[in-house]
């Protein structure tokens, strides 16, 4: 709105512009958060299963290739799904939900993992092959859900801090160091 003041017009200041500034610079905080936390919470979850799994198939390589091999599946998949919903959905709203539902997935592990893995180490002991196969059964229902929704974080920051194409390989590389700090801090936390 514009008012006059003798010949010429003035245009009314108005905080609107500084404001919204601000929100970007708040929202672009809270999703390098998100990135840092989300690559904690993948180790966080990863070293704590090795933990929860020891008491009923062992330490041994075979738990931990299963452990290892499966966490790096559940994240490429959930890098590709998150990639397609980021550029279908490119909101900071679906991102906090999906994070939202990681977490509540997450928290629900200590409360099923007793029945799951007395489950798949009774289904399988009668096989020579019981320890595996059990503990593969056992990481498969308790860790997709969570690290495959963890594993979005990253292609959904990366899209919805990409607004010029031409440094959408500045802002992967930012995310991908900020999350493996993340990571970095989440193998030490549970140790």
């Amino acid at each position: 709105m514009a008012t006059t003041t003798g010949d010429a017009p003035v245009a009314q200041t108005t905080s609107a512009a500084p404001v919204a500034a601000v929100r970007s610079r708040l929202a672009d905080r809270v999703l390098l958060g998100q990135v840092f936390v989300g690559g904690a919470s993948v180790m966080l979850v990863e070293m704590s299963a090795s933990r929860l799994l020891a008491p009923y198939f062992g330490t041994s390589l075979f738990i931990w290739a299963n452990l290892i091999g499966l966490v790096m599946i559940y994240l490429a998949l959930g890098y590709w799904l998150g990639g397609r919903l980021a550029d279908r959905y490119p909101r900071h709203a679906v991102l906090y939900g999906i994070t939202a539902a990681a977490g509540l997935a997450v928290g629900l592990i200590p409360v099923l993992s007793r029945p799951i893995l007395t489950l798949s180490l009774t289904g399988f002991d009668t096989y020579s092959v019981g320890v595996f196969y059990g503990s593969l059964i056992g990481v498969i229902i308790l860790f997709s859900v969570p690290l495959i929704l963890l594993g979005f974080v990253s292609p959904f920051a990366i899209r919805l801090r990409s607004l010029d194409v031409s440094r959408a390989g500045g802002t992967a590389g930012g995310v991908s160091a900020l999350s493996t700090l993340g990571s970095i801090l989440g193998t030490f936390i549970p140790v």
